[in-house]
């Protein structure tokens, strides 16, 4: 199961509490994977559950920190895994800074999506990052999951952001919605207009920034949606030639910079 962090320069990160390494003297709690059962339908989800006792004897509200797979190195970013509301293992990677407790920033994408050098930016910024990817049947308990993770982690919990990308984008504006804790959220590229209106009317009054490209027709007709719809600050950035999700990042590599300046005016 072990996977390797991720590579790239930082800071030494901070020691972070982690399942792995933290707990009561006793030692951390045995994880019990279960495997497929031998009757009946397929799991819905095509991913295997997994029992841990630790997770189980937590209180219904409780939050368990990430998962740690890989310990990493001086200036290197720490691979996570975290167990999901149905026990599904969410793989991830964090980047932490030296010094106090930073503003968190979630970024969700889609499974096939690359950030490329953006969350390295966002550590060197003065960030504690935490990447994710939207998995099958996600829903906004997963962002509540990798919010948890961040509070009780490395991250300020008084200063959390989220960026979603194409899939992300929604995921993460419904998962704000129900997140007191999101304090802004960023939208590259969002999709469904009609779950993202209902979904304003609980994120509403915190800042939202929403970038999009021109040509992607429907995305852009549901940015527009939700900058009319937004009370809070908000910052409508379109594009020209620009591409969806992500890619927006790789093909206007200004968008890096706009987001961070969001975000440190949001998180100050």
């Amino acid at each position: 199961m072990a996977l390797l962090a991720a590579c790239n320069t930082l800071d030494t990160p901070l020691p972070t509490a982690t399942r792995g390494l933290s707990g009561p003297a006793i030692g951390p709690s045995p994880q019990i994977f279960v495997g497929p059962p031998t009757e009946g339908p397929p799991p819905q989800n095509g991913s295997l559950g997994v029992s841990d006792p630790t997770a189980a004897a937590q209180p219904p509200s409780g939050a368990l920190p990430p998962l740690t797979i890989s310990t990493p190195g001086a200036g290197q970013a720490e691979a996570i895994e975290l167990v999901a509301y149905d026990g599904t293992l969410l793989n991830g990677t964090l980047y932490q800074n030296v010094g106090e407790r930073q503003p968190g920033v979630l970024l969700l994408g889609p499974q096939d999506g690359d950030w490329g050098d953006f969350p390295a930016q966002l550590a060197q910024a003065g960030y504690t990052v935490l990447v994710m990817t939207v998995r099958d049947n996600a829903d906004e308990r997963d962002v509540q999951v990798m919010i948890d993770a961040l509070v009780s982690g490395a991250a300020d919990p008084s200063r959390i952001g989220a960026v979603g990308a194409s899939q992300g984008a929604d995921l993460v504006l419904r998962g704000c919605a129900a997140v007191t804790a999101c304090d802004t959220a960023v939208l590259l590229s969002p999709l469904d207009e009609s779950a993202l209106l209902t979904a304003m009317a609980q994120f509403n009054s915190r800042p939202l920034m929403l970038a999009v490209s021109e040509e992607d027709s429907d995305s852009f007709s549901t940015a527009q949606a939700l900058e009319a719809a937004a009370t809070g600050d908000k910052l409508f950035q379109p594009f020209e030639q620009a591409g969806h999700g992500i890619a927006i990042l790789n093909n206007r590599p200004d968008l890096g910079g706009l987001i961070i300046d969001w975000l440190q005016r949001q998180l100050a």
